[in-house]
């Protein structure tokens, strides 16, 4: 049965309130840092198909996360929802000090002008040992890891690229303060990357119109990045003039993770080609990201459909029984069988294919009714032959 996809944002936060009547898009928790010797905020969202599905996601980590997480989710949902990007676990991270946190470290001769800064380092460690290692034992998570960070996250972000590329594959500089002591990030990028040129990460730099002070640091920033000969494809960069420091955050994490997943938009003429077509352009995606990346339940749905409406019975059975290989544990794929079934005359394995769906329909599924109403027409069916 083909049906409309809805955008449901899951709650995992407690609320006193009736949960139907609420729209929460993630959950708050606290991690305490024997690295940080405090405790921090975490906030996370998880996709709507994690609860129904054994899938494994990837997970964008952020900075700042309380002014950054909302519409990030927002931001991901969409682009994942229109085929340009996989769904991903969400994870946003508080700051208690920024400055402390998201500077690299300072050489003594500035140290006086930024007493507060230098803690990277330390805090790309509270990443790598506590925080990354939580999220991977918690939440079922594919091995991509994104980083996005804003202002002075996003010169945390380029010195985490530069010191720790094999930590996330993906890393989003939004408006980077790489005037940060002295532009020393500048002056030590030429010297990485060329010693640096083989590891898979990739990096996505922003900048919004915000004077010479921001402006001209990137601009050198981002000619060592051309000038060392960095791999085509593994940086990019792009600028917002008709964006301020605050406003071009949402517009950065779109492009910039249109970026990361690169080639992941399936078209419609691709899916007009069917289900080999599919495979391949799927097996390209799980060498490029290192992952195996599965064709999504719906766009085999589709294919399936495509090819029942053409009369091909057989040839529509093998491809929803494929995608029940895939997702056994969907209703939905059972149902699309038994419409095969069904479309070729089999009543009695239409029928066992829709009890199947309905076996598997959650309490709340909205097709519930409808796996049942096909489940009693084929068993009518059945009964008519038998008379």
């Amino acid at each position: 049965m083909k049906k409309l996809l809805l955008l449901i944002f899951v709650t995992f936060i407690t609320c006193a309130a009736n949960a139907n009547k609420n729209i929460d898009i993630g959950e708050i928790q606290e991690l305490k840092s024997n690295i940080m010797k405090e405790s921090r905020t975490i906030q996370v969202h998880i996709p709507e198909s994690y609860k129904n599905s054994n899938k494994k996601y990837p997970v964008l980590y952020l900075t700042d996360g309380p002014s950054q997480f909302h519409h990030t989710v927002g931001t991901v949902n969409f682009l994942a929802r229109n085929n340009r990007i996989p769904e991903m676990i969400i994870v946003g991270v508080a700051n208690t000090k920024r400055t402390r946190d998201l500077t690299p470290t300072v050489r003594d001769v500035n140290r006086e002008n930024f007493a507060d800064g230098g803690g990277a380092d330390k805090f790309l460690s509270f990443f790598e040992k506590e925080l990354i290692p939580l999220i991977e034992e918690k939440y079922r998570t594919q091995p991509f890891r994104v980083f996005s960070g804003h202002s002075f996250g996003g010169i945390f972000a380029i010195n985490a690229f530069m010191k720790k590329p094999e930590l996330f594959n993906a890393f989003i500089s939004i408006s980077p303060s790489l005037w940060w002591d002295a532009e020393r990030l500048i002056e030590e990028a030429p010297v990485y990357f060329t010693q640096n040129q083989k590891h898979n990460s990739t990096l996505f730099v922003t900048m919004a119109a915000e004077g010479e002070r921001m402006l001209a640091p990137y601009e050198k920033f981002i000619k060592v990045m051309k000038a060392n000969s960095v791999e085509d494809g593994k940086w990019a960069a792009k600028e917002f003039d008709d964006e301020d420091h605050g406003s071009t955050v949402l517009r950065s994490q779109y492009f910039g993770l249109l970026h990361t997943w690169k080639g992941w938009h399936v078209s419609r003429e691709l899916i007009n080609q069917g289900l080999p077509a599919l495979k391949s352009h799927f097996d390209m995606l799980s060498k490029r990201f290192a992952y195996t990346v599965q064709i999504p339940e719906a766009m085999i749905n589709n294919v399936g459909y495509q090819t029942l409406g053409k009369g091909e019975h057989e040839q529509a059975i093998k491809i929803f029984k494929y995608n029940i290989d895939l997702y056994p544990n969907s209703a939905n794929v059972y149902d699309s069988l038994g419409d095969a079934f069904e479309a070729k005359g089999d009543f009695t394995a239409a029928n066992k294919s829709y009890a199947k769906a309905l076996s598997y329909a959650a309490d709340n599924d909205p097709n519930k009714a409808f796996f049942k109403a096909n489940m009693e027409r084929s068993r009518l069916k059945m009964s008519k032959i038998s008379e």
